[in-house]
């Protein structure tokens, strides 16, 4: 019996301890959706599925799902992972696209200052057109669909950064998109692609 419960008690402190270690792991990564954006792909998305998130194909490295996110009906949630060492490290968040530059900023906003109250203040932001003169939806939206307009707000964390930005979709649609950078993974990532130059 007192080899049994020396096993017993051995195998709870190691339980116990490696429950401290993944807890602790978890707790140095940024969040997304209450998940740590951490571990392997396939984990991660099935923790985004049990919020909601429908898969719908994986395309160059990347899962992509489909959900409601901040209020956005019919999002495109992409999940990014190292290759080869199947980490993920960056969750981006594509809205759904419009077709007006006042429809596209509205959501820019909107997302901002929600962003703002969650993040505190930006780090960085910029927020210009190639065409300083431009001053109505029309001319801006056509900026941006020629890739002529930088709209991004970044915020930063301890664990991490999120990065706001427009961009075009294609010649005639324009969309918010939203990454997510866990600190320490995308720095994995940022190594891995710096040993292959």
């Amino acid at each position: 019996k007192h080899i049994i419960m020396k096993k017993t008690l051995f195998v709870l402190t190691l339980l116990c301890m490696s429950i401290m270690v993944y807890a602790q792991d978890n707790d140095e990564h940024l969040t997304f959706k209450g998940i740590p954006i951490n571990g392997t792909r396939n984990s991660f998305v099935a923790k985004l599925k049990q919020k909601g998130f429908v898969f719908y194909s994986s395309d160059n490295g990347a899962c992509i799902l489909k959900g409601r996110f901040a209020s956005y009906e019919d999002c495109d949630i992409y999940v990014k992972s190292l290759n080869d060492r199947d980490l993920v490290y960056a969750v981006s968040v594509f809205f759904p696209s419009c077709e007006t530059w006042s429809a596209i900023e509205s959501n820019y906003i909107s997302l901002k200052q929600m962003l703002t109250t969650k993040y505190g203040n930006p780090v960085d932001c910029e927020e210009i057109f190639q065409n300083r003169h431009a001053d109505d939806d029309q001319t801006k939206f056509r900026l941006l669909c020629m890739d002529r307009c930088k709209y991004h707000t970044t915020f930063k964390t301890e664990k991490g950064s999120i990065i706001l930005s427009i961009a075009n979709k294609s010649f005639n649609e324009g969309m918010v998109t939203l990454s997510y950078f866990d600190a320490t993974n995308h720095q994995k990532s940022m190594s891995e692609a710096i040993e292959d130059l």
